[in-house]
């Protein structure tokens, strides 16, 4: 699941990381409720930094989207709400207001805007 994302990471390409978290995020979308519960269940691979932490976040956002629950390992990855973090997809801009950002990345200090999440 966050395999694509992880591989960006280690070629160090923050910006093809981005694309594949927004990916990510779409690929979730896209699947029944039961589907993303068995999806999800498990704990993918670790990526590194907060990486790991907008991952969790994107999950429960989907998650709650669909009404299913959240498993522990989304709940426990709490993130650092105190040092907002937005990943660097090839250009610095300013972090987006609060209130743009989805509640399940926001309470990790995860900064991408909700609009990011809506597939065109």
């Amino acid at each position: 699941m966050a395999e694509a994302v992880a591989g960006a990471v280690a070629s160090g390409s923050s910006a093809l990381a981005y694309r594949s978290l927004i990916q990510l995020a779409d690929d979730l979308a896209a699947v029944d409720p039961d589907g993303l519960a068995v999806l999800t269940e498990m704990e993918p691979l670790s990526v590194g930094g907060r990486w790991d932490d907008a991952i969790a976040g994107i999950v429960e956002l989907r998650l709650r989207e669909a009404g299913v629950p959240v498993p522990g390992w989304v709940a426990a990855r709490v993130g650092d709400p105190g040092k907002p973090w937005a990943p660097d997809h090839a250009v610095v801009l300013p972090l987006p207001e609060p209130d743009s950002v989805p509640e399940p990345l926001r309470r990790r200090g995860i900064y991408i805007e909700a609009g990011e999440f809506e597939s065109v």
